[in-house]
């Protein structure tokens, strides 16, 4: 096939998404060479980087990268005081060996439950030194929705109290409101609105059939982190809880004892919220001590300044978190948590947009921001950051579109978009799929809430509208099972050293992907109204215009 000129292809393609129709041309992949894209992926993940842990060495060597790349593009620095890096503060914590202890205390006696047989536990952020003993209460999933008319705390005083509860949501909510319940912020944000003094966590059985608690024992080898404000405040941590811990399913068993009920009926309750008061007979002991260090940590930011007088102090800004999981423990003999997949390939295909863009004849109507954030894999702790300090000067922000972990280890049919249907973003998604041959499937993995644990979602709290793109469980080829690979990757491959250079790699696949973000970037760019909430979204009333969170 002859191939059209870019500038040309593009003022079709943007007709041609106003108008819902569908081009077929491949000049725009063939901007796109796969070789680049793998190049990308190859040096980022390279054992010299090890792993890219948060305010690392190899961080360090990555996030250089991606300045020199956006610099080298001609990309202004838009991280603050004329540099490409936006610098945050991190307060990591380890727990002391030895020291987390968890106990029931009843009829005169203290029993000890086994750490990593019976719980888990990490370091306080406030603390080196944590302790609370209290009764328990359990309140089945710890939400309040009164939207649903669901209460965990209908009729339960918890002042004073250690809470239990279950992680996730009902399965019986919506999907919206099952995502944004299931975050760990909001129920910790409820329990202390009604004066809760500790939590105690438990999976519920589905989730731990997904990740077996041996693969969850295995995840606290990895420190924890938060980012601390100016003011020396941890953010995303509550002092009114003084002590937290998380119990396996025979910790749990031995939490019930002298109830009445056990964890099966307990969680069965909790689904259809009939728990009732459950409180637990004696006090349980949470103590721990804690190992404190201070980090510096960074986002990479890179502005391209847009072309229309009015619209250009409008931004458009694509994510992708620049950060793994660091060095862990050893499997099959490697120790080094490479992070090709994860997440490599977005920064790969936000630096290959990047060049695009940039060299484009036809500069975009806005502004668009690349913004390569850190800490992703301790709690989007770069992109919160941002979010709350937006290094744009007068700007505002007005999409966004993050890249986290495409996988293209089959041939692709189809591409999730996370949160595209809660706004004006989900028609030019659709539009831009299609251009590349693919389609848009729904959510394949609600139970994982995946829209409340991406970096989009610090932009949607500040209320941005964004869309997350991933791929489908859809294959092209009948030979192969898209869903039963991509599972089999989460459950073999995803945060451990396997996730490495020489994967499968379906070369289509990944210039279909970019081609994609490319097209439905510049289509946000040039459109001539900025994404709406859509009238009456969860998302759009919780965090829309007038509507923040409270930190």
């Amino acid at each position: 096939m002859q191939r059209t000129s870019l500038p040309r292809f593009l003022g079709t393609l943007l007709l041609v998404i106003w108008a819902g129709a569908s081009p077929a041309d491949e000049a725009v992949l063939d901007e796109f060479p796969v070789a680049a894209l793998r190049g990308h992926m190859e040096f980022l993940s390279d054992d010299l980087l090890e792993g890219r842990a948060a305010g690392s060495r190899g961080y360090n060597i990555a996030a250089a990268y991606v300045a020199t790349t956006f610099g080298r593009l001609g990309l202004e620095p838009a991280g603050g005081d004329g540099s490409f890096f936006q610098h945050y503060q991190l307060i990591e914590s380890t727990l002391k060996p030895g020291t987390g202890e968890v106990a029931i205390n009843r009829d005169g006696a203290s029993k000890p439950l086994a750490f990593e047989r019976d719980f888990m536990m990490g370091g306080s952020y406030l603390n080196e030194r944590a302790e609370v003993t209290a009764p328990v209460s359990f309140v089945g999933f710890g939400i309040t929705a009164s939207e649903l008319d669901h209460d965990d705390y209908r009729d339960v005083d918890v002042s004073g109290r250690i809470v239990a509860m279950f992680g996730g949501a009902p399965e019986s909510f919506p999907p919206n409101q099952r995502a944004y319940y299931s975050s760990t912020r909001e129920k910790m944000r409820n329990a202390v609105a009604r004066g809760a003094v500790g939590v105690l966590y438990v999976y519920t059985s589905d989730f731990l059939e997904r990740n077996p608690w041996d693969r969850v024992v295995s995840s606290y080898a990895f420190p924890g982190m938060r980012w601390v404000a100016q003011d020396g405040t941890v953010q995303g941590s509550f002092p009114e809880i003084r002590a937290a811990a998380l119990l396996s399913p025979s910790g749990f068993a031995s939490l019930l004892d002298g109830t009445g009920r056990t964890p099966a009926e307990v969680e069965s309750q909790a689904q259809a919220n009939e728990v009732g008061e459950l409180e637990v007979p004696g006090t349980v002991t949470i103590r721990r001590e804690s190992i404190h260090r201070s980090l510096t940590d960074k986002n990479v930011a890179a502005l391209l300044p847009g072309s229309d007088a009015t619209l250009a102090s409008e931004v458009v800004v694509i994510t992708g978190h620049l950060d793994h999981i660091g060095i862990g423990p050893e499997v099959d003999g490697d120790t080094i948590y490479n992070g090709y997949y994860d997440n490599t390939a977005g920064i790969a295909i936000m630096l290959e947009v990047a060049r695009v863009l940039a060299t484009s004849p036809q500069r975009p109507a806005r502004s668009i921001l690349f913004l390569a954030v850190g800490a992703e894999e301790k709690g989007l702790l770069g992109s919160d950051y941002f979010a709350q300090s937006p290094s744009i000067g007068d700007r505002s922000l007005v999409a966004n579109v993050n890249l986290d972990m495409p996988l293209f280890i089959y041939p692709l049919a189809d591409v999730v978009a996370y949160g595209s249907q809660h706004s004006s973003l989900e028609a030019p998604t659709a539009a831009a799929a299609e251009a590349v041959g693919l389609t848009l499937a729904p959510d394949p993995m609600p139970e994982e809430v995946i829209f409340v644990r991406s970096d989009q979602y610090s932009l949607v709290r500040r209320g941005v509208p964004a869309v997350y793109l991933s791929a489908g469980f859809t294959s092209s080829d009948p030979d192969i099972d898209g869903a039963a690979a991509f599972r089999a990757f989460l459950s073999t491959t995803y945060h451990q050293p396997g996730d490495a250079s020489g994967l499968a790699f379906d070369d289509l696949s990944a210039r279909r992907f970019t081609a994609m973000n490319y097209l439905l970037v510049r289509a946000i760019a040039d459109a001539p109204a900025a994404p709406t909430w859509n009238e009456g979204d969860f998302f759009g009333e919780k965090f829309g215009a007038g509507q923040r969170p409270s930190e």
